[in-house]
């Protein structure tokens, strides 16, 4: 059952990141569950409707929250980052809910699981991305030069709280990275969506193009025709590339049973289609032959 509805974002900007929990209780409950989608850094922030901070309690992966009743709470933290031996930041996510990204335009994304996009927005500093629930990695790099930084690594599963402060009660270990500069993510990204949305746009006009205007005329070179069925695909050709049967029966001067096998052994062969209107039939080019 849903105890609370669960808006998750996720911040990526030059100068950090940060996690933000928006989370609304449905229902009347003594303890809120949360599940946190990153890994915390350090503290955790919670707050109620009113502003005031809240004791929590942190277990595993998961946020349990006082709420004797309902109510409104916003959570705050610093999400624990990685980085790789090629020097960008990595943050894993393992989120039941949807997740809001936004990415600043000194921001330059170097992993993302483009699969799980399930939406996007341009906005003046950057762009918002929806991602859907799963586990996957995010990996960026600031743009701005940055000096050397030092990654805490929390040790520990199990946590309490004294007001609204979540510590690791183990002791933490460090790492030290550099950020490298690169290009701006946010106009770009925003680029390549809407080439790729137009794209997929004009190939959707093509195929209905395509099939709303017929066969297509192939250029192709078949041997083993007969002078007649040669004679019949010459006047297709001077007549436009379809006629009806009476109309080339009078061009070709020959009898109505000779021409009526030359048009059936031409559609076999797949060169003609012939369009039954009414009690008229109308023969059309679908591919070439080579007639010399």
């Amino acid at each position: 059952m849903i105890e609370a509805l669960i808006t998750v974002f996720i911040y990526l900007l030059s100068n950090g990141s940060l996690v933000s929990i928006n989370a609304t209780t449905v229902q009347n409950t003594v303890l809120l569950n949360i599940t946190l989608p990153v890994r915390p850094l350090g503290p955790i922030i919670v707050e109620n409707s009113s502003g005031s901070t809240v004791s929590a309690i942190f277990i595993g992966n998961n946020l349990v929250i006082p709420v004797f009743g309902n109510g409104s709470f916003v959570i705050e933290y610093v999400p624990y980052v990685t980085q790789t031996p090629s020097g960008y930041l990595v943050i894993n996510i393992s989120s039941p809910y949807v997740i809001n990204l936004f990415v600043n335009n000194n921001v330059l994304i170097t992993q993302l699981p483009v699969n799980l996009i399930m939406n996007f927005t341009k906005a003046s500093n950057g762009i918002f991305l929806q991602l859907a629930p799963g586990n996957y990695s995010i990996g960026f790099i600031p743009e701005s030069p940055m000096p050397n930084r030092t990654i805490v690594t929390p040790i520990g599963t199990s946590n309490t709280t004294s007001a609204s402060t979540i510590t690791n009660a183990s002791g933490p270990t460090t790492t030290t990275g550099k950020a490298v500069s690169s290009f701006n993510l946010g106009s770009m990204l925003y680029y390549i969506v809407i080439a790729v949305t137009v794209a997929a746009a004009a190939l959707i006009a093509y195929l209905f193009v395509v099939r709303h205007r017929g066969p297509e005329v192939n250029p192709v070179i078949v041997e083993g025709l007969n002078p007649t069925d040669k004679e019949v695909l010459k006047a297709l050709i001077e007549m436009g590339g379809e006629a009806y049967q009476a109309d080339l029966q009078r061009k070709l001067s020959i009898p109505k049973a000779t021409l009526w096998r030359a048009i059936k052994r031409l559609e076999n062969a797949g060169y003609i289609q012939v369009i039954k209107e009414g009690r008229v039939n109308k023969v059309k080019l679908i591919k070439r032959a080579k007639l010399d």
